[in-house]
Parts: C-alpha cells; sequence; structure tokens
C-alpha cells in the first residue's frame, strides 16, 4: 500500500504499486488499547504477524503520522479524530482486515484490476 504522490496530506488516497521501500509505503499499527501481557490461545496469528479482531489504527510514517481512514469507499489518510472510520481489526475466518464499523475488507478497486485501495464487501480472495 502507498500513499498517492509520496505527499503527507489530508485525504490523499491509498493504492497499491509494486514496493520500492520508500516513506509513503511504510505503516505502523497500533492497537487501540494497551496489551496486558501475552495473548490468550487463538488471539495471535503468527502467518499474518496480526491479533486476531483485535482493534488498531494503521499509521502511515509520513511526517505528521495520519491515520488509513475511508473518505466515500475510498481509503485515506487523515489526522488522527478518535472516528471508528480509523478502527481496524484483522478477520481470522476471512484473512482479510476490515473496518470496525462496516465491516467491510480491504479491497483493490476493479476486482484486483487497478490499483486503487478501498473498502468493500469481503471475498477473501487474493489478487
Amino acid at each position: 500500500m502507498e500513499v498517492s504522490g509520496g505527499a503527507d496530506a489530508e485525504n490523499r488516497d491509498i493504492y497499491m504499486s509494486n514496493f520500492h521501500g520508500r516513506v509513503e509505503q511504510q505503516w505502523d499499527l497500533i492497537y487501540a488499547k494497551d496489551w496486558k501481557g501475552e495473548p490468550t490461545t487463538g488471539q495471535w496469528n503468527r502467518e499474518y504477524g496480526l491479533i486476531v479482531n483485535k482493534d488498531f489504527h494503521i499509521i502511515s510514517l509520513l511526517g505528521t503520522g495520519r491515520y488509513i481512514d475511508y473518505l466515500g469507499r475510498n481509503l485515506v489518510i487523515k489526522t488522527q479524530n478518535g472516528r471508528t472510520s480509523q478502527k481496524w481489526y484483522f478477520h481470522q475466518p476471512s484473512r482479510t482486515i476490515r473496518s470496525r464499523p462496516t465491516n467491510q475488507s480491504f479491497d483493490i478497486y476493479n476486482s484486483g484490476k487497478g490499483n486503487h485501495m478501498q473498502y468493500y464487501s469481503t471475498s477473501s480472495r487474493w489478487w
């Protein structure tokens, strides 16, 4: 995933591209609640490196650390605002990242034929 144009600006689109390692492709996951010790059985997915069904935010490593949010169906970066639209979680059965308020997943536009990122009904198809 990459921030459009590499610019740290409000409402910039997020899309898929080949890995080049620049900062506009770097993200941190920060769990919404403090971690209190080792997770119990079934919470940690070692293959994906995510805790199952635990809320997190995805934060751009561009200068001001904006959060992934959505505008319409498009994934964008926005200043942290406390809205649930900035909360995501790992859904184990479908192995997708989903929006907490809508329960819809990260999706590549046009059934994976484009590079624009959006959130949409979960299909669990790997492009």
